[in-house]
């Protein structure tokens, strides 16, 4: 993930903190940098050293809540407008950090610091990362997820301070983002043990919010059924027996790629197919 943004050099600038003009301090760690490449380059440092707060006049900027190495990624990236997450994982404490922990660092901390391409970067990687995982989820219903771990702890901290009642409207664009991979690997999370056991004890509004994304496109939306799938006695409503288990069958019917789903028209992974006609299904 690179951008040419910035001239190469003001990365030495970063490295050597020569002529610096204000200290950024995080978690016991200090970093003497620039206003002008500050300021320019982040709407938060903008209006921290430009405005009427106690940063402007100090040139100290103390940033909280976070942890010193994100916030080195962030201000390193306003220097240089790189960020490689597999350098990352391989610097100072990051090794220790799985991917996905780390794109939601970069993520939180750009998006605290109003830092949009960062934050961007942060999710365009991390749909590149959950897209070359759901062949074998979609297809193989991969049981061999290693990174389950990884992906239960950043759905911790995403849902940290998320209260049930909250609205869909109110997600974030990261907790979107893993809310469309679990809705698109549905069928593989819902059939995982550790997953369900994971949702009723620590996740239960990633329950909620992966219920939303298949009401919305239409899973439980069944075709109705001519006959008993055992017996073959077709029932009716004045018949005592009904059918306990009815296979929603618009869904097998709307089932394509992804290419063939966009020519299709059928939009994202999210969207209600349950409008769509038998005639245009493919």
């Amino acid at each position: 993930m690179e951008s040419n943004k910035f001239l190469s050099s003001d990365e030495r600038i970063f490295e050597s903190e020569h002529f610096s003009d204000v200290t950024v301090k995080c978690g016991g760690r200090e970093w003497k940098l620039h206003k002008i490449i500050l300021c320019s380059r982040s709407a938060w440092f903008k209006k921290a050293l430009t405005g009427s707060f106690q940063e402007a006049e100090t040139s100290v900027v103390k940033i909280k809540d976070f942890d010193p190495e994100p916030v080195h990624w962030a201000l390193r990236y306003l220097y240089s407008g790189r960020c490689d997450v597999r350098e990352l994982k391989n610097h100072g404490n990051a090794d220790q950090e799985t991917t996905f922990v780390i794109y939601y660092q970069i993520y939180t901390v750009a998006d605290y610091l109003l830092m949009k391409e960062l934050a961007d970067i942060a999710l365009d990687s991390l749909d590149k990362e959950f897209t070359a995982k759901l062949p074998h989820l979609q297809l193989a219903y991969d049981l061999a997820s290693d990174w389950l771990p990884d992906y239960f702890e950043v759905i911790r901290l995403i849902y940290a301070d998320v209260a049930l009642p909250e609205k869909v409207t109110q997600m974030s664009p990261i907790r979107r983002t893993f809310v469309r991979f679990t809705h698109a690997a549905r069928f593989f999370f819902l059939q995982n043990k550790d997953f369900n056991r994971f949702t009723d004890e620590e996740a239960p509004v990633l329950a909620l919010d992966l219920f939303r994304a298949m009401r919305e496109c239409g899973d439980f939306i069944a075709g109705k059924p001519d006959q008993c799938m055992v017996c073959k006695v077709k029932l009716t409503t004045r018949q005592e027996r009904h059918f306990s288990h009815l296979a929603p069958q618009i869904i097998k019917l709307n089932a394509c790629c992804q290419t063939c789903a966009t020519r299709q028209g059928y939009g994202s992974n999210m969207t209600d197919w349950s409008s769509k006609t038998q005639r245009g299904a493919m």
